[in-house]
């Protein structure tokens, strides 16, 4: 029972994070123009502080399942090679939310996406595409039951690494494209 409940406790974590980054990202493109008001910063703000307690509850949630683990089946539950690289992941992802929060939104104070230099608009989109192949990829982990004492973990590293380097090309992309366009129409 105690792991089924810590099982639910971390998908609904990582539910409510993934569903608020989505969301969160489609407001930030559909204000690419428009300056940050009072409203908007506010919305961030609760993005950041319900992103932050749903990572405590994966981190918490999901240092229990290991412990938990650990303690039914022993050293063999730890030579899962995809939960090494699920952790790995979250890190990362944590990491990246700590930079993006730091370095990327208040790029945002200074002008619109689409007005910032072109280093600033692709800082934003790295920091963004890696956040949301990041956000994803952990999410499919947890339902990549296959892939359990089957895939080590640097081809699972390499499965995420391809698909958020494929994200951080297409907003680059974008990026680039959003700024260019927005130079030819002024």
């Amino acid at each position: 029972m105690l792991k089924m409940l810590l099982v639910y406790v971390h998908l609904l974590a990582t539910c409510i994070a993934l569903g608020r980054v989505l969301l969160a990202d489609h407001k930030l493109w559909s204000w690419r123009k428009e300056a940050l008001d009072q409203a908007k910063h506010e919305y961030l703000e609760e993005t950041r502080k319900i992103a932050t307690l749903a990572l405590l509850a994966l981190w918490g949630s999901g240092l229990l399942l290991i412990l938990q683990g650990y303690l039914l089946e022993g050293a063999a539950y730890l030579l899962n090679q995809k939960l090494w690289a699920k952790v790995a992941v979250v890190a990362l992802l944590t990491l990246n939310g700590g930079l993006l929060h730091r370095i990327g939104f208040p790029l945002l104070q200074k002008a619109p996406f689409v007005f910032l230099p072109g280093s600033d608009r692709g800082r934003l989109a790295l920091l963004g595409a890696f956040s949301m192949s990041g956000w994803l990829f952990a999410a499919f982990l947890g339902v990549a039951r296959a892939w359990n004492h089957v895939m080590p973990c640097m081809h699972v590293m390499a499965v995420f690494t391809a698909f958020a380097l494929l994200a951080c090309i297409v907003a680059l992309v974008v990026a680039c494209a959003a700024g260019s366009m927005e130079t030819t129409a002024s």
